[in-house]
């Protein structure tokens, strides 16, 4: 939940010329008068200085194949897709950042990152919808930022810091050893085990955020056997727009995401079905009232009882889904990508590090969690029979 970088690398292969990779770059400059936030530098914490200085964008190569690189995809190659990565975030920093990675084949691999306290992951696909289209010639027809966000959640200033979610589940984050996992569920596994929970309606996300959950309570629980056992937290994003009453546009701008909130204080051994009702009444907690009180005066008593609610210590788990907000379809006239990936800190390049997953489309109609867990609980997660039945690990992308 920190409110530093987001990461994502976009996959294509093919013949990226100098002059495809110069229309790359003068499509983004047209782009940027729309969306103009993203070629600023962070104020404070409050603001952003919109002053279109333009944003870092450079070009790496590559001594490889992008063919060998996806049937094998390699960990420590892809962290060095991304432009420089600082420790500390502040003020002056750019608020997004491009490299594109030259593969020997032509293909190329896009890595941008971009500050996560100006806008979430919706907004940035958005962003990435119009620059597509911009480099295919369609036209776009210039328009203003919808920022229906903004007047809808004013800035309070007077809010204390120490109310801010991220402040309070910072302090769950811990330093350790946190390691790489990939886990593919294909279409297929997704409707066997969907079709385990006939009596409701579940989607792709519910099941593999249930079965994340089930894994991880079940590797904490066995690594802290014989000890205190901390309670155990976890939290979902959740887009806002579509919960609001009425429903915002799905291209308002900003970073318009909460968080579902599950605290265990005794964790015990949970059926897939009990998961999934758990998950999806979470979910339905955030519904229009919610987002109005977060908009109103009603954000401060809201933020005090979630503080109060929140343990002194606990195990921490965040997961956040970037599936079906357009990512997989982002076309800049070669084609769609083949492949994403996130960004994944090594122990050296962070001082605390914590429990993540982050959930992405498949090509094979399914899901990609990928997740960084404390080093200590990834053998007691692997346990775990649907992950053992139903996911696979790391395979081949081509």
């Amino acid at each position: 939940m920190a409110y530093g970088y987001t990461y994502l690398v976009l996959y294509y292969l093919g013949n990226y010329s100098n002059d495809r990779i110069q229309h790359l770059k003068e499509s983004l400059s047209r782009t940027l008068v729309t969306f103009y936030p993203f070629a600023g530098i962070i104020r404070d914490a409050l603001s952003a200085d919109c002053n279109d200085q333009g944003l870092p964008f450079s070009v790496a190569k590559v001594e490889a194949r992008m063919s060998d690189f996806l049937q094998n995809p390699n960990v420590e190659l892809m962290n060095k897709f991304y432009p420089r990565a600082e420790k500390l975030l502040g003020t002056g920093d750019n608020i997004m950042l491009i490299q594109l990675n030259c593969f020997d084949c032509g293909s190329i691999a896009m890595s941008i990152k971009f500050h996560h306290l100006i806008v979430d992951m919706v907004s940035f696909s958005t962003f990435l919808q119009h620059w597509a289209a911009n480099a295919q010639g369609l036209g776009l027809r210039f328009h203003p930022l919808n920022l229906i966000g903004q007047s809808s959640f004013p800035q309070k200033p007077s809010l204390p810091i120490n109310l801010l979610p991220f402040c309070y589940l910072s302090k769950y984050l811990g330093s350790g050893k946190f390691v790489l996992r990939r886990y593919v569920f294909d279409a297929s596994a997704l409707s066997i085990l969907k079709a385990q929970t006939s009596s409701f309606s579940v989607s792709r996300v519910n099941v593999v955020t249930a079965v994340i959950r089930q894994c991880f309570m079940e590797a904490v629980t066995e690594e802290s056997a014989r000890k205190d056992m901390k309670p155990i937290v976890m939290t979902q994003a959740v887009n806002l727009r579509r919960k609001a009453m009425p429903p915002f546009p799905d291209d308002s701008f900003g970073n318009l995401a909460w968080f579902t909130k599950s605290l265990w204080s005794y964790p015990k051994e949970k059926e897939l079905t009990e998961l999934l009702r758990e998950v999806k009444k979470e979910i339905a907690k955030i519904d229009g009232e919610f987002v109005r009180r977060l908009g109103s005066e009603g954000v401060y008593d809201f933020l005090e009882e979630l503080k109060n609610e929140m343990p002194q210590e606990a195990t921490f788990l965040a997961i956040n889904s970037w599936a079906n907000i357009g990512l997989s379809e982002i076309d800049f006239g070669g084609g769609k990508p083949v492949w994403m990936s996130s960004y994944i800190p090594q122990s050296s390049e962070v001082e605390k590090g914590g429990n993540f997953a982050i959930l992405l489309d498949s090509k094979s109609g399914g899901i990609e969690a990928w997740t960084t867990l404390d080093e200590k609980y990834v053998a007691g997660f692997e346990k775990n029979d649907y992950i053992r039945k139903y996911a696979r690990f790391n395979p081949s992308v081509i």
